[in-house]
C-alpha cells in the first residue's frame, strides 16, 4: 500500500526519508501512522528493486548525510501500474484510493475513471449491504427493542455517509469525463 504513496511523492521531486514520513503521517490521517521500522526497510527494498535511487546530501551540516530519494524509469513504470491495479476490496481500500486520488494527474484519463469506477462499485456494495441489514433488523425487530433502535440509528449513518459518498464519487467521475482528452 505504502509503495504508490512513496513513488507518487517521488513523481513530485526527489525528498529526503524524513520528509516522505512527515508527510505520509499527514495523508494517513492521525489514527494510521507509519513508523520508521517501516518506511525505511520499505524505501531499502524499493531501491533495491531499482524503482527509486538513494544520494547521500552532506550539505546538511548534521553528522550523518541526508538519505534523499528519487524516482527511477523503472519506478515510474511500476507507480503506472500500481495506479492501473483495480482497488482490492478489503480493509484498506478506502486509503488506497485516497492515496490514488491524490496522484491522478500523473496518469491517464482512463486509469482514473477506472479507479473512481472501481471505488464507486465498493460504495455501492457497501450502501446495498446496510440497507439490506436494516431491512432485515426492521422486519424481524429482534430484542432488546432500545439494542435495535440504536443498532438502526448507526445503520442510518452508515447509510447517509455512503449516499453522501456516492454522490460525491459520481460528480467526480462526470467531472472526468467532461474533461477533453
Amino acid at each position: 500500500m505504502y509503495e504508490i504513496f512513496v513513488l507518487g511523492e517521488l513523481m513530485t521531486g526527489d525528498k529526503h526519508g524524513y520528509m516522505l514520513q512527515e508527510i505520509l503521517k499527514n495523508a494517513g490521517g492521525p489514527y494510521r501512522q507509519i513508523s520508521s521500522g517501516t518506511l525505511y526497510p520499505l524505501l531499502s527494498r524499493m531501491v533495491d528493486n531499482g524503482w527509486i535511487h538513494l544520494r547521500l546530501d552532506e550539505s546538511g551540516g548534521g553528522k550523518r548525510p541526508r538519505k534523499i530519494y528519487g524516482i527511477t524509469d523503472s519506478g515510474r513504470k511500476k507507480f503506472l501500474k500500481l495506479m492501473e491495479n483495480p482497488l482490492e476490496y478489503n480493509m484498506d481500500t478506502e486509503q488506497i484510493f485516497h492515496f490514488k486520488m491524490v496522484y491522478f494527474r500523473y496518469v491517464p484519463k482512463k486509469v482514473r475513471l477506472d479507479c473512481l469506477e472501481q471505488y464507486l462499485i465498493y460504495l455501492e456494495t457497501n450502501l446495498k449491504h446496510v440497507t439490506d441489514f436494516e431491512a432485515e433488523i426492521t422486519f424481524y425487530r429482534p430484542d432488546p427493542e432500545k439494542q435495535r433502535l440504536q443498532l438502526l440509528r448507526v445503520l442510518d449513518h452508515r447509510k447517509q455517509i455512503g449516499i453522501t459518498n456516492i454522490e460525491w464519487i459520481r460528480k467526480e467521475i462526470s467531472a472526468i469525463k467532461s474533461e477533453e482528452d
